[in-house]
């Protein structure tokens, strides 16, 4: 299914929408007052009424509000924006509800002119879930703390999104619909640095080539291994998964392949680092130079790309933490069904090697916000809880440099399509990629602390707004 996408458009009606019920909602929980709760929901339904766009009928047909509530949403912000801001409290907010509740009615009745109630009050009073997890090399090991955080307080994800370690973490929460962290902690306690990685020469066809080479399908294969024997797929998933991969043009390349294979040969061998720092900064150098080339690198979703959504989940995965010089990821086996796939993405795409998704999209939170917007899953109305373990932290100054250059090429602008903004106070090291299961555990209750105080405000977002009467 091809997703038409009008990311612009939609984040201009949508997104300023989004801040005003995140603000409503703010309001709320500063204040325990069962008395605020009637006007926090009729200020939360006319925003949301207000947000509608397109919404899927009860006829599976997208039918366009945005135009039919177009006067009604700019009437709202009008009303409301710089009240809210001003606001100390939701009481300030008393005096205006009676208008605001006869216009949404009003706006209602006109969109019910178009579309059937039921299919209506769904996508305004319930919210989805996404979660996108950022890359982030060995720092990721949070993530399966917050998704046990998540499991723990009731919510499944209805998308992920993942970039790099992100997207690795997120297969192993998107096999079932429950979280189950068994499968990860066992594969922890199996895993060395010899069965993941290897230091030596091999061709390359869809990846570029590094010092180290990524044997995912060996380690991992048994785990994501379909009942009838095949591999996994994107489909098959209890949950949908996207994973964000950049696509390398000619243009992107400076240095002949022979180079980039030999970047770290003086800083890996066989048993792992020999130095993580002189290693951190020759990577640094590289991506530097693909980040000042972006007009160079594709923005390759695969699961969303036309023609991916049978793409093997372990190759996914790799793709995209193939990071440029130091990890090169491959279809090398007797695979004629990837090799098709690949073979038309590259085609379809103008792309000659796959790589590391943080070059085009670190923390996904935008892809993930526009694939649920353009209605691929449904219901719009989305919450959006975006994950950097790779954000600038001070606990460790030598990754500042890195971490600012990703952050400033596309985080900064990608996580203003965030709801939840969760960034970790702790995590492993980057180049921690293959923890010792006592690392992964800790790393795993440092997701959990991080995540806590996010939920009071997960909790009362996603929580469904009451139908308004009348």
């Amino acid at each position: 299914m091809s997703v038409i996408l009008d990311t612009p458009r939609w984040a201009a009606r949508r997104r300023p929408l989004d801040r005003l019920e995140a603000r409503v909602v703010r309001l709320q929980l500063q204040r325990e007052d069962h008395d605020l709760v009637p006007i926090a929901d009729a200020l939360r339904y006319a925003i949301s009424l207000a947000r509608c766009t397109d919404v899927c009928s009860a006829e599976n047909q997208d039918v366009n509000l945005a135009d039919p509530l177009a006067p009604f949403a700019s009437w709202l912000r009008d009303a409301l924006e710089s009240r809210l801001e001003r606001a100390e409290s939701l009481w300030s907010l008393a005096r205006e509800l009676p208008e605001i509740t006869r216009r949404t009615r009003e706006a209602r009745a006109e969109a019910l002119t178009r579309i059937d109630r039921d299919s209506l009050e769904a996508e305004v009073t319930v919210r989805t879930l996404t979660v996108a997890s950022g890359g982030g090399g060995g720092a990721g090991y949070v993530y399966p703390g917050v998704y046990e955080q998540l499991e723990r307080n009731g919510f499944i994800p209805d998308l992920m999104v993942g970039t790099s370690i992100g997207a690795l973490m997120s297969l192993f929460r998107a096999r079932r619909r429950r979280w189950d962290g068994a499968p990860l902690v066992s594969a922890a306690r199996e895993l060395s640095w010899s069965r993941i990685f290897r230091v030596l020469e091999s061709s390359s066809r869809y990846g570029l080539p590094a010092t180290l080479r990524l044997y995912l399908q060996a380690a991992l294969g048994k785990i994501f291994q379909h009942e009838s024997g095949r591999p996994t797929t994107l489909a098959d998933l209890e949950i949908p998964l996207l994973i964000v991969a950049a696509g390398i043009t000619v243009d992107a390349l400076k240095h002949d392949l022979n180079w980039y294979e030999h970047l770290l040969d003086e800083e890996v061998d066989r048993r792992g680092w020999r130095s993580s720092f002189r290693g951190a900064v020759k990577a640094l150098s590289v991506l530097r130079e693909f980040l000042s080339r972006r007009d160079a690198l594709v923005e390759v979703v695969l699961g969303r790309a036309d023609g991916t959504q049978d793409f093997d989940v372990l190759d996914a995965a790799g793709f995209s933490a193939a990071i440029p010089g130091v990890i090169h990821y491959d279809v090398l086996r007797e695979d004629q069904r990837m090799k098709r796939i690949l073979d038309h993405l590259y085609g379809t795409a103008g792309i000659t090697r796959l790589g590391e998704g943080g070059m085009v999209s670190n923390v996904p939170a935008r892809i993930a916000w526009e694939t649920m917007v353009s209605g691929r899953y449904g219901r719009r109305n989305t919450f959006v809880l975006a994950l950097d373990c790779f954000a600038p932290n001070p606990r460790s100054l030598a990754w500042v440099p890195l971490q600012q250059a990703v952050r400033t090429a596309n985080v900064e602008t990608d996580r203003l399509f965030a709801d939840a903004y969760v960034t970790f106070p702790h995590t492993l090291s980057p180049v921690n990629l293959v923890p010792s299961i006592r690392d992964a555990l800790l790393a795993i209750r440092w997701g959990r602390d991080a995540m806590a105080p996010h939920l009071p405000f997960l909790s009362a977002m996603m929580r469904p707004i009451p139908v308004l009467h009348g």
